[in-house]
């Protein structure tokens, strides 16, 4: 891999960085200046607001989230990655139905994949500057994924509240590495090409794009179906669930720029077998230790066999005769 340093001052070489990046796989590069989120206090307010519903976890370490700074002590740079996880012609082909899988849960859980190239990355940013201290936040962390991959440039918050990318539509899965190192240049944060679009929020049968660029999770189908811990989910949400028993496509896939969209080259993501047993219905009844066994290396674990099976109790009344 290349040489990092910068050869007259100490900084990190950006070119450098995002030749190790591309050269460990990933689709999208860019880096940004480490400080404190600009417009910390809409999240604050949309905290307030109740739209977080039940994922308490976010009301948590509020001042870790608005400045990495303090997530890890001294930062000066975020280096974010994206994943395009869009799905092969093979891949789609073996969709099944009745019952719907949001795409990036097709393949291998995405946490380990990003972790592990950011690992790899962090480990070569080290070989090059011992002193390189670097914090990886996939998804899980207190960390602003979408508004840091803004400001590094991959892209801009669409009006569902997603990043959206000229390169690859909606379809990017991102990780990011705060370090304690400044880097020779940074990328200008993506600007907003959403325009007079609303289509995402035009799409949403249960409204939860209630605005431009505002997501009520209490109203989202991935919500309920994901992170939700309730034993059934409302009946109004229940009743437009179009089939969806894991997270939701909806709001991405009608997105104009998904004209850039191309198919994913990562291996991980490559649809398993296990996910048309899911579309067809068959791990309806899955044992919680069967649903572990199938299920364990891939997102689908996140609500567990209990909420799969409160998923589809949901999605069942909304299956025409015959089809299942």
């Amino acid at each position: 891999m290349p040489n990092l340093i910068h050869q007259s001052e100490n900084f990190l070489k950006y070119k450098a960085i995002r030749d190790a990046a591309f050269e460990l796989g990933v689709d999208s590069f860019g880096a940004a200046r480490a400080d404190i989120v600009a417009d910390a206090g809409r999240f604050v307010q949309w905290l307030a607001n109740g739209h977080a519903g039940e994922m308490q976890y976010l009301s948590r370490n509020t001042e870790l989230r608005i400045d990495p700074r303090r997530l890890l002590p001294e930062a000066k740079s975020i280096i974010v990655i994206g994943l395009n996880y869009y799905p092969t012609s093979d891949d789609a082909e073996k969709m099944s139905g009745p019952f719907k899988v949001a795409r990036y849960a097709w393949g291998d859980d995405y946490h380990n994949t990003l972790r592990r190239i950011l690992k790899k990355l962090r480990s070569h940013l080290k070989t090059m500057e011992p002193s390189l201290a670097g914090r990886i936040c996939v998804d899980t962390a207190p960390f602003m994924d979408k508004y840091w991959a803004k400001m590094a440039g991959l892209g801009w918050t669409g009006k569902h509240s997603n990043l959206v990318s000229r390169e690859f539509g909606s379809w990017l899965l991102l990780g990011s590495l705060v370090i304690n190192c400044e880097i020779d240049s940074y990328d200008s944060p993506g600007l907003d090409h959403c325009g007079q679009c609303h289509a995402c929020l035009d799409s949403c049968p249960t409204g939860a794009l209630f605005a431009l660029y505002q997501l009520d999770a209490t109203r989202c189908i991935s919500f309920w179906t994901i992170e939700s811990k309730a034993n059934k989910i409302p009946p109004p949400i229940a009743s437009k669930l179009d089939q969806w028993i894991f997270g939701c496509d909806i709001c991405l896939s009608v997105c104009p720029f998904n004209k850039f969209q191309k198919p994913r080259l990562n291996g991980t993501f490559r649809r398993r077998d296990e996910i048309s047993q899911l579309e067809a219905g068959q791990a309806m009844n899955l044992s919680t230790d069967e649903f572990e066994d199938k299920y364990g290396g891939s997102p689908i674990k996140r609500p567990g066999a209990e909420g799969i099976r409160r998923n589809y109790k949901a999605a069942v009344g909304n299956i025409k005769k015959g089809d299942i």
